[in-house]
């Protein structure tokens, strides 16, 4: 596998080289005055770094497999790491003497002895340049021994024919679509073309399709077939119902985008030669595009497939476009575009402007695996977007390739066997008997879950276990790596690395990184890139030559290497989560990372199932299960990162350190989640100089040692969960510091804070009374970006205090919350809040508790600061508002606890025409005699866009009517309004998508025949609901929940076919259900609900469940995520719950009965549990070993689990680390 990496994956490492090199030719420039042989040295130098730089542009076209290329690139890789540890000791030394104070002479001095080259440096970067100066002579000598020509492109191509033996599973949906979206466009167009003369086509227009977009469900108990090649899609296609929007009318691009080995172009092969695209379509033609994006070529390939190649010979880009317009010109045409790279857009708009002269109902498909590609090219509303193939659709794909002729699949039927037919080979039947071909099928079934869902895996690992139908082969298939045959994965990961092999170099480098991650890692973004940041990946050149001109005060280094990530989540390399700024990674793509990364550089380590081999181990991932550390402490001596999976085992400080303790190059380190005894650990930490990253977060440690604090090049620290009752008092030395993750607790330990002026982030500062607490701290740190949160501001004594902490100068701010724990004396707040107004960066101010007056520059356009897109001001006194309805740019306004507002009145509008011209949301919350609103003026607009309105105000008598108007879309009201006048609002809202209605003491009626476009609906203790006309006109209803209710009338109104009934609130996914609303009445309509994905079910009465309830839950075919909260009397959960065999979440929380799960276990298909707050039994049961519990079995298989005890123990098992991100 290492040499299938090097093939693919090349050698990247020129641009670290290339770095460390220049840093240290620049070390040397500014030295070769000052001390003998350094002027030697640097001629010396500049002539070996030319002609490397050189030899290794060379080097990229040669087969990296060469074993002399790969021992000259150790070479280079090695001399390099070697100057970057010599230069960081010597930075680190500048560092301490500068702190120290010791070299505080005259400004000539100072820069002599800060560039002075200590001796015991300087004969170690002798030794490592007599490397260097050999390494020029060593290229040439084996480039000279090479062939006149190499190369190391993987060449592959195209076609439009589809091979007849192809088998296709679990593409139906996309493919109906697709053929769909042709046909009703085409419809479009004819009727465009039959419509009054002179009319013009609208650039926009919407095509519907019911194949996709829907939730794809198919008919119970039945498969939907494949396509084929056949004109079925007349037969199997709906009626109409989603919309697509179409931004260019007349040459409609849709593409199809996922990772190679997905089946996009077996996708579009299949719509290529349907019937139906022969029929409607005058000219087919079928381009591989690849790599290169040449508009001249391209357009020659579409006049040799449409028109007479001959005359496509002209090399004139101006004639070709002529003959490609002629060719086109009034004919209907249909293109693919097959294999799109990145960077092409700014070709594309040439191209598609010559396409754009054929006939009105052309089409264009393409295929890409690069999201960013599919975005900017596509011009539909839509992306076909292609994941793995589910488990059941895969097993079948899978089976068909490895049994060949023995596989037999009905697809009227859905049903599948695998018999020892007549018309197989005799070779593959001989010595098979049924029962063999049974243990057969169960191998192949479990070989099949560890390729991902990847087609293009199945076809290939399918292929090569056909070939030999015996148990013994499979069980050993079974048994070992897959990725290990290289025979066998090689068509697999070239297939994948044709993405990776477009990204810059640099870019490789950070992904190659992500190898020493395990499986199902869940990254963060952010702190993915201060990894990579610790190592400098992002310091580079990008593709082309052209350099970053990097200006601190414009592009930030994180701002780098988000690009990087972003990068890589445009071409499908990570995948986005439910939760902001984390990210997943597919596990073919991880297997790709670990085959370009060169295994002796990256590696993971799980237990004692993989020995790190080689010496030069620089970055390592290890699953910290304690018996592998005396096998990997002796080899672990030139470890750069070192990163610990752990599942909250304590291990001594000793242990630890031996992991790393050999290693004098460390860079990164992560113990985080791994309890640490004892000092030993802390000890070794702080010997190791050179650290940039280290995260201690939840490791149980309650003290940092003082030299900790020499740690001089350190960047990141990340203490959360770490308890202290005192730092050391120079942790404000650590002058790199970028990244300060701790406690608020532990940030006010550090006294003198405001030295530390390289922090990025400052999440929240507490203003103190004493030296080196007091806001004047902040003075100097001028690169704080995000949010900001300075709380004691009581403890600002005057308005010249305040101005000390020079907001204004803080120009990556984003958000600043500011907040007095005291109610303040309104003068004295005024006097601290006016000189703090901030940067014009900031976009969000929360401003808490500060008197009964807000300064001038929050809501006056004149301050300078008109550009706040959001403002919430809490626990004032203010007795009227000021004129807010003036800021053009606010988006967000919201009050909360005004507690002596009686009145809004007119000045809240302001003076201008037009009134909150861009306000989005607006809250009023915790009024309390808040009685009168007034509307605005009646000659003014306002509230142009309002989308979202929340008001809790219990008091309130009088409402403004402008406010509710046909742009809201939600609404939420809770606690209000004296008079009962909720359903005409209602009325005046015809677009409303969220409605939620709490506390409400009277009845309520809701017209569902005219909230067709709901699609959330809350309702929380209402007297009495009436549900005119029933839940089932909500046609777009997602979610649903109900709950404290007396009366519930006309819930779901059944009419004579149910399940025509449930068909129309095929969109309801969530559900939401108490111990009233979940009854037994309601039971068999919920139970229809075949496409509900998420139900929770709250403080339910319910002690066990009946049969009929069981079989209640087993209809919920859909469901993916399933939570029961607070059933305190609960003793056991539904038996049928395996039955649900798409349930991926899994949470008990608050169940305090139950003691075991149920007894035919869980669902397979389960990705995530939690058991929060249950009994001390279940979760004895839970445990895992060594000390198994009854239960384990029952969920060992799960990826991620959390469980959990009271609130304030800690957890007691955290299953494969990525969730240590999502502590609760």
């Amino acid at each position: 596998m290492t040499g299938f990496g090097e093939t693919v994956g090349g050698w990247f490492g020129s641009s670290m080289v290339g770095k460390m090199l220049d840093m240290l030719g620049t070390n040397l420039g500014n030295n070769h005055a000052l001390q003998n042989g350094t002027a030697e040295m640097l001629t010396s130098l500049e002539q070996s770094l030319s002609q490397i730089r050189c030899a290794i542009v060379e080097a990229r076209k040669i087969p990296a497999k060469n074993p002399d290329l790969i021992k000259w690139l150790d070479i280079l890789t090695n001399a390099a790491y070697e100057v970057r540890d010599v230069l960081d000791d010597f930075e680190a030394k500048k560092n301490s003497e500068r702190l120290k104070g010791k070299n505080k002479i005259t400004e000539s001095g100072k820069f002599v002895r800060t560039l002075f080259l200590p001796d015991k440096e300087l004969l170690e970067l002798k030794s490592i340049l007599e490397k260097i100066n050999k390494i020029p002579g060593e290229f040439k000598d084996f480039r000279d021994r090479l062939p006149n020509e190499y190369s190391t492109t993987h060449k592959r191509d195209t076609s439009s024919y589809l091979d007849p033996n192809s088998k296709i599973f679990g593409r139906d949906v996309e493919i109906y679509f697709i053929l769909d979206m042709i046909l009703n466009y085409q419809l479009m167009c004819f009727s465009k073309e039959n419509s009054e003369p002179g009319s013009q086509p609208n650039p926009q227009r919407e095509i519907y399709s019911s194949s996709f977009g829907g939730s794809g469900q198919e008919s119970k108990g039945k498969r939907k077939r494949s396509p084929g090649t056949t004109s079925e899609v007349g037969k199997e296609s709906m009626k109409l119902k989603k919309p697509v929007l179409i931004r260019n009318w007349k040459l409609p691009v849709l593409p199809i985008c996922g990772l190679g080995g997905m089946g996009k172009t077996t996708i579009a092969q299949i719509v290529y030669n349907n019937d139906i695209v022969k029929e409607v379509f005058d000219q087919r033609a079928w381009v591989y595009v690849s790599e290169k994006f040449d508009v001249t070529t391209i357009m020659k390939k579409i006049i040799d497939l449409l028109g007479d190649s001959s005359s496509s010979s002209s090399s004139h880009r101006e004639l070709i476009e002529r003959k490609l317009i002629k060719t086109i010109e009034n004919r209907r045409f249909f293109l693919v575009l097959d294999d799109i790279h990145d960077g092409i857009e700014s070709k594309w708009s040439d191209l598609f402007s010559v396409l754009s002269n054929g006939a009105v109902g052309s089409f264009i498909l393409l295929t890409t695996q690069s999201e960013c590609v599919a975005k900017r090219i596509g011009n539909m509303s839509i992306i076909i977007n292609l994941d793995a193939l589910e488990l059941e659709w895969f097993d079948l794909l899978f089976k068909s390739y490895a049994f060949g002729e023995l596989f037999n699949y009905d697809r009227e039927s859905g049903s599948s066997s695998i018999t020892c037919k007549n018309n197989a080979p005799k070779a593959q039947v001989n010595n098979l008997t049924e029962d063999k071909l049974s243990d057969l099928e169960c191998i192949a079934t479990k070989i099949g879950e560890k390729l991902h869902g990847l087609p293009l895996a199945g076809r290939v690992i399918g292929k090569m276990l056909y070939n030999k139908l015996d148990k013994g082969h499979w069980g050993k298939t079974l048994k070992n790596n897959l990725w290990d045959d290289e025979s066998t994965c090689e068509e697999i990961l070239v297939s994948l690395s044709i993405g990776y092999k477009d990204l810059d170099p640099d870019v490789q480098q950070c992904f190659k990184f992500c190898a020493i991650f395990p499986k199902h890692y869940v990254f963060d973004r952010n702190t993915l890139v201060q990894m990579w940041l610790a190592h400098d990946f992002d310091f580079v050149q990008p593709k082309g030559g052209e350099s970053f001109k990097l200006n601190t005060k414009e592009i930030k280094l994180e701002d780098i290497g988000g690009q990087r990530f972003d990068k890589l989540v445009e071409r499908s390399f990570f995948q986005t989560t439910f939760h902001d700024g984390k990210y997943v990674m597919h596990d073919l793509i991880r297997e790709l990372a670990i085959a370009v990364s060169r295994k002796e550089e990256f590696f993971y380590v799980n237990g004692l199932d993989n020995k790190i081999s080689n010496v030069i181990t620089r970055h390592v991932g290890m699953n910290c299960d304690g018996s592998n550390q005396e096998e990997i402490s002796p080899i672990c001596t030139n470890l750069r990162t070192m990163v610990l999976f752990g599942n909250w085992i304590k291990y001594s400080g000793e242990s630890i350190s031996n992991i790393f303790g050999k290693s004098n190059s460390l860079r990164l380190l992560d113990l985080s989640y791994i309890g640490i005894k004892g000092n030993a650990c802390l000890d070794a930490i702080c010997r190791q100089s050179h650290l940039r990253f280290v995260d201690l977060s939840f490791s149980g440690i309650d003290f940092i040692p003082d030299t900790f604090c020499e740690l001089y090049h350190l960047q990141v620290l990340d203490v959360q969960g770490c308890e202290f009752r005192k730092l050391p008092t120079r942790m404000n030395k650590l002058i790199n510091l970028r990244y300060l993750y701790a406690s608020a607790e532990t940030l006010s330990l550090i006294s003198g804070i405001g030295e530390l002026t390289n922090l990025q982030e400052l999440k929240e500062f507490r203003i103190g009374d004493s030296n080196g607490h007091k806001i004047s701290e902040l003075r100097d740190m001028n690169e704080i970006s995000g949010h900001l949160l300075l709380t004691n501001l009581q403890n600002v004594t005057n308005q010249e205090d305040a101005a000390t902490c020079q907001l204004g100068k803080k120009r990556y701010l984003k958000s600043l919350e500011l907040t007095f724990s005291n109610k303040m004396d309104g003068r004295l707040g005024l006097e601290v809040l006016q000189p703090l107004k901030p940067s014009p960066s900031v976009e969000m101010l929360t401003i808490r508790g500060g008197g009964d007056s807000l300064p001038g520059w929050v809501w006056s356009t004149q301050s300078g600061f008109s550009n706040l897109k959001c403002i919430e001001v809490i626990d004032f006194s203010l007795t009227t508002l000021p004129a807010f309805g003036e800021l053009p740019s606010l988006e967000v306004l919201r009050f909360t606890g005004l507690y002596d507002l009686e009145m809004v009145g007119d000045e809240f509008y302001g003076r201008f025409d037009v009134v909150f011209p861009s306000l989005k949301e607006l809250q009023f919350s915790g009024m309390a005699i808040l009685r009168t609103w007034s509307d605005a003026p009646a000659e003014k607009k306002s509230f142009l866009v309002l989308k979202k309105i929340l008001l809790n105000c219990n008091a309130l008598m009088e409402m403004p009517t402008k406010i509710f108007t046909s742009s809201v879309v939600e609404l939420e009201l809770s606690v209000c309004f004296k008079t009962n006048n909720i359903e005409r609002i209602l009325q005046r809202m015809p677009y409303l998508t969220h409605l939620s209605i709490a506390t409400y003491y009277d009845d309520l009626s809701i017209d569902c025949t005219v909230m067709r476009f709901l699609e959330v609906l809350c309702l929380v203790d209402v007297k009495r609901l009436f549900f005119v006309g029933g839940l089932m006109c909500l046609v777009n209803l997602r979610k649903l929940r109900i709950e404290g209710f007396n009366e519930i009338r006309e819930l779901f109104v059944v009419g004579p076919n149910i399940e025509q009934t449930c068909q129309q609130n095929r969109f309801l996914t969530s559900l939401h259900l108490d111990h009233r609303s979940h009854s037994t009445q309601n039971l068999p309509i919920a139970g229809s609900l075949g496409y509900l994905r998420s139900l929770l079910i709250r403080k339910s009465p319910v002690i066990e469940y009946t049969e009929e309830e069981g079989r209640w839950f087993s209809q919920l075919t859909s469901l993916e995520t399933l939570e029961f909260s607070g059933c305190s009397k609960l003793r056991g959960l539904p038996s049928t719950l395996p039955m649900l065999t798409k349930l991926k979440k899994l949470t008990i929380a608050g169940c305090h009965k139950i003691s075991s799960l149920p007894e035919s276990g869980l669902p397979r298909s389960l990705t995530e549990l939690y058991i929060t707050e249950c009994s001390d039994e279940l979760l004895r049961r839970c445990q895992p070993e060594p000390d198994e519990g009854d239960d384990w079995w029952k969920i060992s298989h799960i990826p991620h689990i959390l469980i959990k005890e009271r609130p304030w123990r800690p957890h007691i098992l955290i299953k494969e680390r990525p969730w240590r991100s999502y502590i609760f």
